[in-house]
């Protein structure tokens, strides 16, 4: 899916970030996270866990950057931000609290749970 309606669907704000690979080759971006299930609009805290181990994985990545200051380890998701789209793809600021900042320009991105 999109970005955009990525977000709509998944709210990831206090998710963590646990490594991030990225690979040239096929342009993907695969963020190990821990996302936060009790912040989600399906979440049924009868049966759900409050967070869920998978991968957010960005396909088609035309454009990937990050300042990596530190190793990710368990950053906290503090904020995404849609910053500009086109019709074949959209770029999203990933900010967190270990002050790591990660910019993705991609045509398609989705959840994996483990």
């Amino acid at each position: 899916m999109r970005i955009s309606d990525f977000l709509k669907r998944y709210n990831l704000h206090g998710s963590l970030i646990n490594n991030v690979e990225y690979d040239s080759i096929t342009k993907r971006v695969s963020l190990e996270t821990e996302l936060c299930k009790w912040q989600q609009s399906d979440y049924d805290e009868s049966k759900d866990p409050e967070m869920i181990d998978g991968f957010i994985v960005f396909e088609d990545v035309t454009y990937f950057e990050t300042d990596c200051v530190k190793d990710f380890d368990a950053d906290e998701i503090l904020e995404v931000v849609l910053i500009s789209k086109n019709q074949s793809s959209e770029r999203a600021k990933i900010v967190t609290d270990g002050v790591n900042i990660i910019i993705i320009e991609a045509g398609n991105v989705d959840w994996y749970p483990l």
